[in-house]
Formats: structure tokens, C-alpha cells, sequence
């Protein structure tokens, strides 16, 4: 027994040590065994078996890899090979093996043209098939270097490679019956005729080699199954050959023992290129040409004994939970993050991260790891977490909850996996849900859903550890796929006071499902089905199995049953589904949102919902779309300037449960602690995020003062359909007034207002809403809340316009901009910016009025201005109470700015 306690019958994982009795039965099946064969952590007793298998299997695939390096290392006569020198040119592929199945054995270490830099990347692949099947691939044909470039390869690498063909080989005896296929034979890629050459001068393929496109597309099979002694291929497929039949003929190789060489064909990829490397569990980095890389005096003995990184990263923490001998301080963990100090980057997020980053692309894959006897080192990860995932207690904090017991539930965070029949519930799931679903029905659901970015709420529940099925129906044209939950990983505040308390990563990765293709998922956490699509406007229609159904309201006709199972509280998830709008809420802040003291009905909540923050904010915003108002104001006054109206057709979401930031974080989703509602600040605010512009701030403004203007709107709007209040933000125009008067008493007015140095949000949204109903005021518009909206369209046509210069010297004039070279337009700063749009969309010259609070501009920009011969906008300031603009209030009084004039507002 070595340091980490293995013992043979663990060791019976990778390769059997024990024997058979004397009737010659097998030994029976370890714990450990039975649960890589089922998939069934609970198999096993204690976790730290599946880590002593890990380390063991490790151990078995180093010294496999190992002894074909040592082969491919060592001359006839013992001489080492240490000096390997082969110019592979920019026409080759970086490839990388996958472990378990294949290792490097041959590495770049040198540019060989001067400025470029020195990499070490995998241009040569060898390894085995799950029957044993030998096969390597190299990344460029050296024979067909040679021959073009004698100097490319040098005596040791011909050796080298004379080590390689007898390696695959399997054999000490040369292959005298050899198969070429998919070879090109070209001026620049002479690959038959230099590798056949090659062949024949050191007495490979005596007995036979093919003729050229002999044994090419459907011929392969017939060549195969004269059972030859090696096939060499490359991707090449000539006119006339069939892909499937050129991958069946490989198989049967494979099926047949038959050993494989693959000698890759330029930098890219070809169709089938990309099945072989499938085949091989080769993965395609990328094209040579940028990097120039070569090998030269290079030590091919340095890849011996040697683990990729990140197995070894992988496999210190593994030691370490084995050990329980971390020296992580989660104290110097603060809410996502860990400093330095804290010796998480050290000891646990590199080879967490480089877990889940190749879990995830399996798992995306729809790769059903414990349907196959390959990815035993996979399996043995995921149990762990599987086993590690049962004894979870939520919440956890990261000053009273011990290190090792925090750290093996983050882990199994980090090593999730659906592709899979069996997933067991993680018991604790804490604030996430909290129900047992036992006596929930499952149901099978046909969803017939028109496609929009990006994505949807397909309306069922996923029941935790219960296996699922989507089948897709339709055979339309869209890109479709399946995530588990619409949640951000950041909505978990780990490292705050008893912050842990949920899964980390609880929205799974997405999963393509094919028209006609079902696939199955099992999710330990359960949740929401969303379906994610890459194009709008097509009909598709999928059909669950083994799901549930979770309080849902998509129309009137689920007005009595929404409200019903709100009351009832049997899932922690409900959903508001509107055409443009998606509320994805946790089940008590949706029993908010839908109650007498907010709104007593969903229907209203979901009409509000359209109107309010759907339509009225992308209108303001400039958009058109489905279910967007088109405002002649707007709209039509940027169609009459011949101005192009963007169209915007995606789907917005509101996570109504946890922050990722603050109390309410912007994004699509946002997600907020509060509960939605369609005229709350909050919800509003979230969503101006994702339409503000920064240019439409003034120097020095904070972030936040362009935010706000799409929940001033819709609740005004909502005030003068409904009559009723959504309280405003409340905004001191008193105070902003009386400083203005202060101004015209001094000397310098425009300096004493500069050396305000005003520049909060507060600040800057009373100036925009100053500038509305300056506007409103003289007849520019009947709603001076539109000025907004006629800002983002010349904002979008100035930043199309500039983006070459034909369109900008025959279209700048219609945008105000006539004066300037595309190159002093992309060199514009937003104070002169806003100076020449809002004087151009306001129809009013603005220097005086801007000049009034205290900005200065250039004088080509006041020149340009001056150039549109605009009537002067006059010094006015609107009186309003505090919440009175978005009421009845808005550019009803104004006050001359005379330094006289006093507040005529109680």
C-alpha cells in the first residue's frame, strides 16, 4: 500500500490484480467498479476510494503513454533520440489529445521564422482504441515536407519516424501491406507520391501498396477487409467519395485491430477531417500558419514519465481532499471573489475550473460518459462529486462552516453533469428549493413555441434526480437548444455571511436537440426548462417526458390555474410569460407580485408587463419591433431624416430571486432580490441598463444618470392612461432652480456653474428632463419625452454613418454633422457630441441653453451649430414637485433663469 492507501482490488479499476478460483470464475466487482459501471456513487462507501482509483488510473495511463515515448525515443543501437529537428511549415494543424484515450508525443518548441513566438504545442498524437487498436496522427506530412524541403527533417527524425510506423505497427516486423487513402497529389501537397516514396526506401510495404485513390470513399472497406498490416489516410476527399463510407472503412480497421496513421492535409479542417479526429478523440486547435512553429533540437525523451498539466492540477486537489490538507483561508474570500491571500487560486480554482471546462464540453456533447467504458478517469470525478454532493448542508459560511466541508460541496458545484440516466437529488438544496416533490406528478408535454432570441421558457419542470426526455418534432430551420434554469452562477454570493447557501452553477450548459433527435438529461437540482434558439420566427414544437408542471401563465386561459397553484406552493418556481417579456421568479416573490396589494390579477400584471416594460422603454429607446409602439414623433420624424429605424425582436428576462450585484444587477436576465413588478423603479431601472447610452452623458457624469429615463416614462404614460400613480423617483428641480438663478448674479455664470462640478445621477437626469420640456415647450414635440428617443436614432445613425467613409461623406449633413471629416467624427468627445445632436433633433440651437449649466464646447462644434441656423433655445426652467414630472407636472411652469425669478411652487 503506497501514501495514498491504495490497495489491489481498488488497482482491479484500471487492470485487475487478483485471479480466479479454481473453477476459473472472475473476481467479483469492486464497490468502486460497480459504480463506474452504473453510475451510482452510492455504491461507494467512502469517497476517498474513488480518489485512490483516480490516482491508480493515473498511474496505469502514464505508464501505457510512457512506453510508447520510451519506443519512439531509442534507436536500433540505444542511442537516444535528443536532437530532433522538423520544419512541419505554416500548412499544419495544433492538435491536442484527450486523456485516457490518446497522449502527446511530439511538440512544437521553436518559430521557425524570426518574430514570431516560441510555442510548445501538440503536433503529434499517439494512442489506443478501446480494443486496443494502436493509432497516431501527426499534425503535417513529413514526408511530403522532405521531399519539398530536404533541410525540413533531419537523421533523428527519420529515425524517429521509422519508430513510429513500428509502434502502430504493433509489431517488430516492418508492414509489408499497406493502405494509403484520402491522399491529396498536388503541387503543394505531393502527399501519395512523397509518402509512397517514403514507404518504399526504407522496405515498408514490400508486399503491397495500393495505387493512388485505389482504396479511396467507398473502395476503403474492400481494401480493409484484406486485412493489411497498417492503413495511412489523410483527409482529403476526392469527387465522388462518400464521407460515410470513408468513416465505415476506418471503423472496420479499428473493429478488425487493423492499426491507423494519420497524416493531416494543410492547416484547416475538412468535413472529413473533423470525423477521423472525431474518431481518434483528436481535438483541432487551430492552423499553423500564424505561428510558423517547428521543432528543432528537440529531446524527445522530455514527454516521458510526464501528466498533462491539468491531470496533475486535477490530481493535487484530489490529494488534498483525500488528505483534508488544505491551507485555504476562506476569510479572505469577499461575496464571489478570493484574493491572493486566500490561496484559493493556488490550491483550488485552476484544476476546478479545468474540470469543468472538460466536463462541460462532454457534457454539452450529450456524451453519456457511464453508457461507455471509455472516460473511466471522468466517471471517477463525477462520483466523487456525486458522493461529496449527498452530504451537503446549506448555508454555509465561510468563517463557521470547516474548509473541507465547504470546499468538497464547491467542488461538486464545479463537477456537474446531466448527460446521464443516473443523477442523484442533492438532498440540501437550500434557498434554490426546498420541496421533495414526492407526490408531484410527472407528466409527458407537447410545447409549441415560435422561435426568439434568445431563448424561452419552455413552461415545465425538471424533477431532481428524475431522468427526462425531449424529443424535437418539427424539421424546421433553427438552431434549438435546452438549459435547465435561467440563473447567473454570480446570484450566489458564496463568500458573503452565510452567503452559501444554494448551488453555485445551477443553470446547466445548453444542449442541441436536432429535428427528430431525442435526448435525455438528468439534473441533481431540478428547475425551469428555457429553450434557447439562434434565429426568430420559427415554429418548433418539442415534446417532454417524465417532467412536471410548475405554476406557468402564458395566457387568459391560465388565469385560474396560475392563481391556484401559487396557492398551492408545491414548486419554489413560478413564471410570467408574455411576447416579449419573461418573469422567472421564486415562488413567494411571485405570490407578491400577483396579490391584492400589487396586481390581483396575472392577465393585468402580464398586459402592464407588455405595455410598461416591453413596448413603452424600446419605444423611447428608438427601436421598432413586435409588440413596440411606433411613435410618429420618433419613429417617423427618423424616417422622414432618412435615417435607418434598428429593429429589435429578442426576448428580455427578470430573475426575480437573487442579485448577482447590489439588490438589482442589469444583464438579460437581470435579476433582483425584489419582487417584479411591471411599474416598479427597480425593474425599470434594470432594464434602462440595457438601453442607455453613454455618449448621452455629459463630461464626468456618473453611470447611473442615463438609467433612469425609461422608468420615468412608462410610469408617466401609465399616469395619463390609467390616472393612477406609480411613484417617481423623486428629483429636487428646486434646488437644481435656485442654483441656476445663483449663476446669473455672478460674473461668470458658466464658470460658477462649472465649478459646481455636478455630475451625479440625480444631477444629470433633472438637466435631460430640463431639455424635455424645453422642448415640449416650444412645440418641437407634443410629448417632450420623445427627445430622448430622437437621440438614440441619430446616436445609432451617427455610429453607422462613421463606420465608412462613402457613407459619411454623402449622408453626415443628415444628421447635423455636415462640417466634420469622418475622422474628427470618430475623434468627437460626448460634450461637443450632444451639442450638435440635441441642438439638431431639438430644432433649437442649444450653445446659450447648454452653456447655462455649465458646459463648455469647442468652437468647431459651436461653429457647426451655429451653421444650422436654429431659432435659440430660451433659459427657461419647469417647475415640478419632486414626483410631479411623471405625473401632470412635466412642462407646465416655466420659470425664466434671469437670477430674479423665484420658485413658484409651495
Amino acid at each position: 500500500m503506497n501514501k495514498y492507501g491504495l490497495i489491489c482490488i481498488l488497482a482491479l479499476v484500471i487492470s485487475g490484480c487478483g485471479g480466479s478460483d479454481g473453477g476459473g470464475s472472475s473476481v467479483s466487482k469492486t464497490p468502486v467498479e460497480q459504480a463506474l459501471d452504473t453510475g451510482d456513487a452510492s455504491l461507494v462507501e467512502e469517497p476517498n476510494e474513488l480518489i485512490e482509483a483516480s490516482v491508480s488510473l493515473v498511474e496505469e495511463y502514464k505508464s501505457d503513454y510512457t512506453e510508447i515515448k520510451r519506443q519512439l525515443s531509442v534507436a536500433s543501437d540505444g542511442t537516444v533520440l535528443s536532437n530532433l529537428h522538423w520544419d512541419p511549415t505554416h500548412d499544419t494543424a495544433i492538435i491536442t489529445p484527450t486523456y485516457g484515450f490518446n497522449d502527446a508525443i511530439l511538440k512544437t518548441n521553436k518559430a521557425m521564422i524570426s518574430g514570431y513566438e516560441d510555442q510548445e504545442l501538440v503536433i503529434g498524437v499517439a494512442g489506443f482504441q478501446s480494443n486496443g487498436t494502436r493509432y497516431a496522427a501527426l499534425a503535417s506530412n513529413p514526408f511530403r515536407t522532405q521531399q519539398r524541403f530536404p533541410e525540413s527533417v533531419n537523421p533523428e527524425m527519420e529515425t524517429w519516424l521509422l519508430n513510429l510506423v513500428s509502434w502502430v505497427s504493433g509489431s517488430n516486423d516492418k508492414p509489408q501491406n499497406i493502405v494509403l487513402a484520402q491522399m491529396d497529389q498536388s503541387h503543394y501537397f505531393p502527399d501519395d507520391g512523397a509518402t509512397r516514396k517514403w514507404l518504399t526506401e526504407n522496405n515498408l510495404g514490400l508486399t503491397s501498396i495500393n495505387a493512388d485513390d485505389q482504396c479511396d470513399g467507398q473502395k476503403l472497406s474492400q481494401c480493409i477487409a484484406d486485412k493489411p498490416d497498417l492503413l495511412i489516410i489523410s483527409q482529403k476527399l476526392n469527387s465522388g467519395d462518400d464521407i460515410d463510407s470513408v468513416l465505415d472503412g476506418v471503423r472496420l480497421a479499428f473493429e478488425q485491430k487493423i492499426p491507423v496513421l494519420y497524416l493531416h492535409l494543410d492547416g484547416g479542417m475538412t468535413e472529413l477531417g473533423n470525423e477521423l479526429f472525431s474518431l481518434m478523440n483528436i481535438t483541432y486547435v487551430g492552423d499553423n500558419y500564424w505561428r510558423k512553429l517547428g521543432l528543432t533540437n528537440w529531446d524527445s525523451t522530455h514527454l516521458i514519465d510526464q501528466v498533462p498539466e491539468s491531470i496533475a492540477l486535477q490530481q493535487e486537489l484530489l490529494k488534498k481532499f483525500h488528505d483534508e490538507s488544505f491551507t485555504v483561508n476562506l476569510q479572505k474570500c469577499d461575496d464571489k471573489s478570493c484574493s491572493d491571500a486566500s490561496l484559493m487560486a493556488d490550491q483550488f480554482y485552476p484544476a476546478a475550473q479545468s474540470i469543468q471546462q472538460h466536463l462541460t464540453a462532454l457534457d454539452k456533447n450529450k456524451v453519456d460518459l457511464f453508457a461507455t467504458s471509455d472516460y473511466q478517469y471522468e466517471k471517477l470525478l463525477i462520483l466523487l462529486a456525486d458522493k461529496y454532493r449527498q452530504d451537503v448542508s446549506f448555508p454555509m459560511d465561510k468563517e463557521s462552516t470547516r474548509t473541507i466541508d465547504f470546499l468538497k460541496s464547491y467542488y461538486s458545484d464545479y463537477t456537474l453533469y446531466h448527460s446521464r440516466e443516473l443523477n442523484a437529488t442533492q438532498p440540501d438544496l437550500g434557498n434554490f428549493s426546498t420541496k421533495s416533490f414526492k407526490d408531484i406528478e410527472r407528466l409527458n408535454k407537447t410545447v409549441q413555441m415560435e422561435s426568439k432570441r434568445n431563448f424561452r421558457s419552455a413552461g415545465v419542470y425538471v424533477i431532481p434526480g428524475q431522468t427526462f426526455k425531449v424529443t424535437r418534432v418539427d424539421q424546421n430551420s433553427v438552431a434549438t437548444s435546452i438549459v435547465i434554469n435561467s440563473l447567473r452562477s454570480g446570484a450566489t454570493h458564496e463568500f458573503s455571511t452565510d452567503g452559501y447557501a444554494r448551488p453555485k452553477f445551477l443553470t446547466s450548459t445548453s444542449y442541441r436537440v436536432e429535428p427528430g433527435e431525442t435526448i435525455s438529461l438528468t439534473s441533481a437540482y431540478g428547475g425551469t426548462v428555457q429553450v434557447h434558439f439562434d434565429t426568430n420566427d420559427i415554429d418548433v414544437e418539442l415534446r417532454f417526458e417524465n417532467i412536471a408542471q410548475h405554476p406557468i401563465w402564458r395566457s387568459d386561459n391560465d388565469n385560474e390555474s396560475f392563481v391556484a397553484q401559487l396557492a398551492e406552493a408545491k414548486f419554489d418556481w413560478a413564471e410570467l410569460i408574455t411576447p416579449g417579456f419573461e418573469v422567472h421568479s421564486k415562488l413567494e416573490k411571485m405570490q407578491e407580485s400577483v396579490s391584492p396589494a400589487n396586481w390581483a390579477k396575472p392577465e393585468d400584471m402580464a398586459a402592464a408587463t407588455e405595455k410598461y416594460v416591453h413596448d413603452l422603454p424600446h419605444a423611447l429607446a428608438g427601436f421598432e419591433g413586435p409588440g413596440i409602439t411606433n411613435i410618429q414623433e420618433i419613429h417617423q420624424y427618423g424616417k422622414d431624416q432618412g435615417w435607418e429605424i434598428q429593429t429589435i425582436d429578442i426576448v428580455k428576462h427578470m430573475n426575480a430571486d437573487q442579485a448577482t450585484c447590489g439588490y438589482g444587477c442589469s444583464g438579460n436576465p437581470y435579476d433582483a432580490y425584489w419582487n417584479f413588478n411591471p411599474l416598479g423603479h427597480g425593474d425599470l431601472h434594470e432594464l434602462g441598463h440595457g438601453l442607455e447610452k453613454s455618449r448621452l452623458r455629459f463630461s464626468g457624469w456618473d453611470g447611473h444618470s442615463t438609467t433612469n429615463y425609461y422608468s420615468y416614462y412608462s410610469k408617466s404614460r401609465y399616469y395619463a392612461d390609467e390616472g393612477a400613480v406609480s411613484a417617481c423617483q423623486g428629483l429636487d428641480f428646486k434646488g437644481q432652480f435656485e442654483l441656476l438663478q445663483q449663476s446669473r448674479l455672478e460674473a461668470d455664470p458658466n464658470a460658477f456653474m462649472a465649478a459646481q462640478n455636478q455630475t451625479s445621477w440625480s444631477w444629470g437626469a433633472r438637466v435631460y428632463i430640463q431639455m424635455m420640456m424645453s422642448t415640449q415647450n416650444q412645440n418641437v414635440l407634443n410629448n417632450g419625452w420623445h427627445l430622448l428617443g430622437r437621440l438614440h436614432l441619430i446616436e445609432r445613425e451617427f455610429n453607422r454613418l462613421k463606420s465608412s467613409d462613402e457613407l459619411w461623406n454623402t449622408r453626415k449633413g443628415t444628421i447635423g454633422f455636415a462640417s466634420y471629416t469622418r475622422e474628427e467624427a470618430n475623434d468627437l468627445n460626448n460634450d461637443d457630441w450632444q451639442l450638435v445632436a440635441l441642438s439638431y433633433v431639438s430644432e433649437h440651437d442649444m450653445r446659450n441653453y447648454l452653456d447655462m449649466w455649465g458646459f463648455s464646447f469647442s468652437d468647431k462644434a459651436k461653429e457647426q451649430v451655429a451653421g444650422l441656423n436654429l431659432n435659440e433655445m430660451p433659459l427657461n426652467y419647469f417647475a415640478s414637485s419632486n414626483q410631479g414630472y411623471c405625473l401632470d407636472e412635466f412642462a407646465v411652469k416655466p420659470v425664466s433663469i434671469n437670477g430674479t425669478n423665484s420658485w413658484p411652487l409651495n
